[in-house]
């Protein structure tokens, strides 16, 4: 395939398949995006075959300190949220939860899939090495595509995680944004819950 047609392809790609958690399946939002994820770092990785040289090396305490420190930023706006009568979009996430043990495992297979694809492949290979591009501008199709939810909050919720996970991929490769991706998940979907502290200091 000719590798113009290959990016234009790969960069398309998230469009169509982000409809399908986010409109079509959004009572199973996570676990639809546990199928839709991997086919996007499976695209990735079969038509770019550099995507897996952006896993150089692992940076553990980064990855954790980038978890915590974005699920303090989701906590300060989930509070904006309720300020600005958007906390609707984050019951929302949360009641598409099932919690099911497949769900659990799907959580490591999404925080993995999603740094392969767009920092792995969009921000690395294609805007950084390729385009010679400034890397924090893989955070904003990452933001973007998220307006198929109709939930303005997860654009906007988006963007930081973007942009730290460009950072720790830039910085130390994508086995760390990796590993920052799936914990900040854990933490802010099942370890400890906004809706749940949130509840808690109300």
């Amino acid at each position: 395939m000719d590798a113009r047609l290959g990016d234009l392809l790969l960069v398309l790609l998230p469009l169509p398949l982000f409809t399908v958690p986010f409109v079509l399946l959004s009572d199973l939002m996570v676990l639809a995006m546990g199928v839709v994820a991997p086919v996007l770092a499976a695209s990735a990785l079969a038509l770019r075959r550099g995507v897996a040289e952006s896993f150089r090396s692992l940076s553990l305490p980064a990855s954790l300190a980038a978890a915590l420190l974005l699920y303090l930023v989701f906590l300060a706006g989930g509070r904006l949220s309720r300020i600005l009568g958007m906390w609707w979009q984050v019951e929302r996430v949360y009641s598409s939860l099932t919690r099911s043990p497949l769900e659990v495992l799907l959580l490591a297979v999404i925080g993995f899939s999603e740094e392969v694809y767009w920092r792995g492949y969009l921000q690395e290979d294609l805007l950084a090495s390729r385009l010679k591009a400034p890397w924090w501008f893989s955070s904003l199709p990452y933001s973007f595509v998220h307006l198929v939810s109709g939930m303005p909050l997860l654009v906007l919720a988006a963007l930081p995680v973007g942009l730290v996970m460009g950072f720790l991929a830039r910085r130390w490769g994508v086995s760390t944004s990796a590993l920052a991706h799936t914990a900040w998940l854990y933490l802010v979907l099942y370890l400890v819950p906004v809706p749940v502290v949130l509840g808690a200091a109300a």
